[in-house]
């Protein structure tokens, strides 16, 4: 395949706004560089989802009123850990005086006071990670302190931790010592867990931090993610792909960058959002037939767009058949890749 390299270079420090809209659209270099590099099949955007939304307004509502102890619990393949992203995005957005941190907390298990400094102060951007855990406690309030004096009148921290469920007595621990610490500086640092759809975490679970000030401090207070439970969560979605850019400053909507002839004669994938709920639902694995999950839905898209690239053309729409093949393909690979647009505040 043949790369135009040179010309994304440059577009990217002085803007795509010189780059001819026919470039991106027609057969050239150009446009099957894109192609590998587009956010609706890399996943390094973040749409804010109709469920995203409403995390957000609770979220906000949290750390506005700096409640301890907030977690949010979902299902795998729900889009959790990209609606946790674009909620901290957003208050960093709307609240500029909060600095966020995200952190992710993995299966292996911490239960050194030292590995678990090494992995908070990685989430929080530093770069040292050698010394005692002296040392590296002050290094990571320090870092925080620094981050929240930048933003001049800055004194509220928030620390996002996904698959909390992972968390040990020993993380938590840490974590609380940094609270206090922050406290006696005039700082303060709040939570927010995402975590499975269970009663509590495993570390609050077991019987050393089950009913204990850790499990209370850390997991007061649960907010369940709901997932798609209407046409209209999925029609939402959909109209991301109407009305963002790719790349930025082009004008070139997601869905014409795939189907260029049928959108510029009306095909607008959020009109499609009832025919593809309806997949959802008829092809769905659960009992009650409740839709599938976002992993479903930003894989059956991707498959449709990718799948009737080839046949565009002026009168080219999408019909019900396509969608189910479309949602059955993505549920047999489980190809999902979390979505990552940022958007405005709700």
């Amino acid at each position: 395949m043949s790369r135009d390299p040179v010309v994304i270079e440059q577009a990217e420090v002085t803007g795509w706004q010189s780059v001819p809209k026919r470039s991106v659209l027609e057969d050239t270099p150009l446009r099957k560089e894109l192609l590998v590099r587009h956010p609706a099949l890399r996943g390094d955007h973040q749409i804010v989802t109709p469920m995203a939304k409403d995390m957000y307004r609770a979220l906000k509502v949290a750390v506005l009123l700096a409640q301890p102890g907030t977690y949010f619990t979902g299902a795998p393949g729900e889009g959790r850990s990209s609606a946790l992203r674009a909620c901290a995005h957003l208050l960093e957005h709307e609240y500029s005086h909060i600095v966020t941190y995200q952190h992710v907390s993995t299966e292996m298990g911490i239960f050194n006071e030292k590995v678990a400094l090494q992995d908070m102060l990685t989430s929080a951007g530093h770069a040292v990670l050698t010394g005692s855990p002296i040392m590296l406690r002050e290094r990571l309030v320090g870092k925080i302190l620094d981050d929240l004096r930048r933003r001049g009148i800055g004194h509220t921290a928030l620390w996002c931790v996904d698959n909390a469920h992972n968390m040990q007595r020993r993380e938590l621990e840490v974590l609380a010592d940094l609270q206090h610490r922050l406290w006696d500086n005039g700082m303060e640092l709040l939570t927010v867990m995402m975590a499975d759809p269970s009663p509590l975490p495993r570390s609050a679970r077991g019987t050393a931090c089950s009913g204990s000030d850790l499990s209370r401090r850390f997991f007061g207070h649960e907010h369940p993610l709901r997932g798609l439970c209407k046409p209209g969560d999925v029609t939402d979605i959909l109209d991301a792909f109407d009305s963002l850019d790719f790349p930025e400053g082009t004008e070139v909507r997601w869905t014409e960058f795939f189907l260029p002839l049928a959108y510029q004669h009306g095909l607008r994938l959020a009109q499609e959002g009832p025919a593809l709920y309806e997949a959802m639902v008829q092809c769905s694995p659960h009992a009650d037939k409740s839709p599938a999950t976002l992993a479903t839905l930003f894989g059956a898209v991707r498959r449709a767009l990718l799948r009737n690239a080839g046949a565009d053309g002026a009168h080219f729409r999408f019909n019900p058949d396509e969608w189910r093949r479309a949602v059955g393909t993505a549920q047999a690979r489980a190809d999902y890749v979390p979505p990552r647009l940022y958007g405005n505040s709700p």
